[in-house]
């Protein structure tokens, strides 16, 4: 079945992956982000999520009103800013919460009002979700968020399937300007096919581990309907 499937952070890194695999599959496919990728057969919206909450529900309602229905949601958006919770200002622990967590809740919160089929859900987060560190408090509690939330929407069975897909340093333009040492980093393309064989097969919840040195799939968690535990012959996978 061909799906309308709507990426969040869609014009860059994993999105932008995932955005051609859905495109070349015959999906109909829209991304969001502040440039436009310019992909044969994909459309695209532009989001520029900011630390203002009411603007951002009124531009997540105009990305909505352009595509419609959607069937699965792809969250791969992200904002990081560094420092003590000190020395980080109001706004970027405002657009650190919008980007991380609200605009998330938002897009299920109105999917689901404007559905009649149940929505699939995966939300991309990092492996801040579960290290904490020094200089990231604000952002690895946004990103620990968006995983419980996927924990927690699979309890509502009026929606469908939900992923939380965690990978370990990805090597993308966000990591442009830093000090960061992205030799070891993940492949996107390599991320975007993994989290395409993750969100496969019949599970109602699944919470992937992406880890690095080497590259590899841990299943951390999976659930059928019942929120009975599936057995995973292949609970972790390396790349080769």
């Amino acid at each position: 079945m061909k799906k309308n499937i709507l990426i969040i952070g869609g014009t860059s890194g994993v999105g932008l992956e995932l955005a051609k695999h859905y495109a070349t599959e015959g999906h109909t496919v829209c991304v969001t982000g502040r440039k436009q990728p310019d992909l044969e057969g994909v459309t695209f919206q532009n989001l520029a999520m900011t630390h203002d909450p009411v603007q951002l529900g009124h531009d997540i309602d105009r990305v909505l009103d352009s595509f419609e229905p959607v069937h699965t949601l792809v969250y791969a958006a992200g904002f990081l800013q560094r420092g003590y919770i000190d020395k980080l200002e109001d706004d970027h622990l405002s657009a650190m919460v919008n980007v991380g967590l609200l605009a998330p809740m938002m897009l299920i919160q109105r999917l689901k009002k404007r559905s009649d089929f149940p929505l699939k859900a995966m939300l991309i987060t990092s492996s801040s979700q579960y290290t904490p560190r020094e200089l990231e408090p604000a952002y690895c509690a946004t990103k620990s968020g968006l995983g419980m939330l996927g924990a927690s929407l699979v309890r509502d069975q009026s929606l469908g399937k939900v992923l939380v897909a965690a990978p370990s340093g990805i090597r993308t333009s966000f990591w442009d300007n830093t000090n960061e040492d992205t030799t070891t980093m993940l492949d996107p393309k390599w991320v975007a096919d993994q989290i395409v064989e993750c969100s496969s097969g019949s599970f109602k919840y699944k919470y992937a581990k992406l880890l690095r040195n080497p590259a590899r799939v841990e299943i951390v968690e999976c659930l059928d309907n019942n929120m009975a535990p599936i057995a995973d012959d292949n609970k972790e996978a390396h790349l080769v």
